[in-house]
């Protein structure tokens, strides 16, 4: 079930137990601080957390590390400077925490060079009465002495209206609600997303397509699929070329829909999916039943490491994880300076690698 309530990132929690260490041992500036491997020893964790965890040292101006030299202190954690906001919260529902990338550590990264020493906390939305968990975050943010900022994951409209209404700095992840005028929006460009896909899917010689979306769309997914239609119709392909299905986050049921799709005497052969379980049904069934037909899909979002390699040929945002988290901490800072800020799209390319 998914639940409400705030946790801080486990890369957030290892950083601060680092903190603690150096002023537990009252080191001063220019005094030598833990390998990656002494710090995943006091930590108890892998050898790569613990790195992560001291590179957020690092954005924080906490220490700096030398290569082959190792780490040093470079600021006292109380000494640095006061960040323009107290904490940012994530607001996204516990259903989508890994789906859409939040938190991730390199995003966690970006916003630490940009903000360092802002706390950073992922704010789980409840299923019901979300706008009323949010106004409790949002009067506790105006009654502090510093600002909070605010950055909305797929959260419902109530809780877009209400942002909007409180002044304070606040960012939307994606798509905003048409009718919402007072919020800034950092979002891949959904619209080539849906260009893209297409495009590559014709090019493969697909005359019939699915498009594979969630349950519970959103005003970004509009833009795809209107994309998707106007290149079906510039063509020339009968409507009827492609099939849309709305899947909630089971496999068994994404499964069970893409089977049905394929074991049609005409089926589609060309899938656009918005998400990784999605494209992996469609890989998994049409292995199961053995297709005569080439059958291809491309993925729309995609949050793998940027070292994996890919399993879907899938849409590539321009901006790294670690470069969106920069993006969205400077339009923050901004925002609680009382600047005006833009919306910023993110361009897309298709990676075809893993064809």
């Amino acid at each position: 079930m998914a639940r409400s309530g705030s946790d801080t990132p486990r890369l957030v929690e290892l950083a601060e137990k680092l903190a603690s260490d150096i002023e537990d041992r009252n080191l001063k500036p220019g005094d030598r601080y833990l390998t990656t491997v002494d710090a995943s020893k006091l930590l108890g964790v892998s050898n790569g957390l613990a790195n992560r965890a001291l590179q957020l040292l690092e954005r924080r101006q906490i220490i700096t590390r030398q290569q082959r030299r190792g780490a040093f202190i470079a600021n006292l954690p109380g000494e640095l400077s006061v960040p323009p906001l107290r904490r940012v919260h994530f607001l996204v529902h516990q259903n989508y925490l890994a789906s859409e990338g939040v938190g991730n550590d390199m995003v966690l990264l970006g916003m630490q060079e940009e903000l360092p020493g802002v706390h950073v906390q992922i704010s789980f939305l409840p299923q019901e009465n979300a706008d009323g968990f949010v106004a409790d975050l949002i009067d506790h943010s105006l009654t502090a002495k510093a600002r909070d900022g605010f950055i909305l994951v797929r959260a419902p409209f109530e809780v877009h209206q209400l942002v909007s209404n409180s002044g304070v700095p606040a960012l939307v992840y994606g798509g905003i609600y048409p009718g919402i005028t007072r919020l800034t929006r950092l979002d891949r460009d959904m619209t080539s997303i849906g260009y893209l896909a297409t495009d590559y899917l014709l090019s493969q010689g697909h005359r019939k397509l699915a498009l594979l979306s969630r349950q519970e769309t959103r005003p970004g997914d509009h833009d795809t699929f209107d994309a998707v239609r106007r290149r079906l119709t510039e063509a020339k392909l009968d409507p009827d070329a492609l099939y849309e299905r709305f899947l909630p986050p089971a496999t068994s049921v994404c499964e069970a829909s893409v089977q049905r799709l394929l074991i049609q005497d005409d089926p589609p052969t060309g899938f656009i999916c918005r998400t990784v379980r999605m494209a992996n049904a469609v890989r998994e069934v049409a292995k199961k039943l053995k297709m005569s037909k080439k059958i291809d899909r491309v993925l729309c979002d995609s949050y793998s490491p940027a070292n994996q390699a890919p399993e879907h040929v899938f849409l590539r945002p321009l901006y790294s994880s670690e470069e969106q988290g920069k993006h969205i901490a400077r339009m923050l800072a901004a925002m609680a300076r009382g600047e005006v800020v833009a919306d910023e799209v993110i361009p897309v390319e298709l990676d075809a690698s893993a064809k």
